[in-house]
């Protein structure tokens, strides 16, 4: 059964001495994201990151981060809330990073994909907490020494 929370994943990798960061184009919804999905049974919220990363993109990752931005979700947006806990109101959403190499392949989630830099990937996101995590993941990349543009907007 699904786990009442959601997991972010911003897959990224190197292109000469730039980071560009895959994003998702929906079937469903119509918009861009990162790589994002639900937990099962009893599945760590790392774990869940690493299944949906190969599940939707048949991508493996190295340099696994679990990011400090963090955002909740009504839990109406999934279909198996019936069977949490009524109490339970909203749904917690946890981000990471991972590195990848090669091109992604698709689940029937997405019609698209797209490699972008930091700047374009901002511009794409739908939601705020989408691009703070962006913003976060980019500060620490920088700390890393890798060069990536300055974000004003999240």
């Amino acid at each position: 059964m699904r786990a009442p929370y959601q997991v972010l994943v911003f897959p990224y990798k190197h292109k000469d001495e730039t980071v560009l960061f895959l994003l998702c184009l929906r079937r469903d919804l119509g918009f861009w994201q990162p790589v994002s999905g639900g937990g099962e049974d009893t599945e760590t919220y790392l774990e869940t990151a690493k299944r949906e990363l190969s599940e939707e993109t048949d991508l493996v990752g190295k340099n696994w981060m679990q990011l400090d931005s963090m955002c909740t979700l009504p839990r109406i947006l999934f279909n198996d809330h019936k069977h949490w806990n009524n109490h339970l109101l909203v749904v917690p959403e946890y981000a990471f990073s991972v590195q990848v190499k090669g091109e992604p392949t698709l689940s029937s989630e997405h019609i698209d994909y797209c490699w972008c830099n930091a700047t374009e990937a901002q511009k794409l996101l739908k939601y705020d907490s989408n691009r703070i995590a962006l913003w976060e993941l980019c500060e620490r990349l920088k700390s890393q020494g890798k060069q990536i543009p300055k974000l004003e907007r999240f």
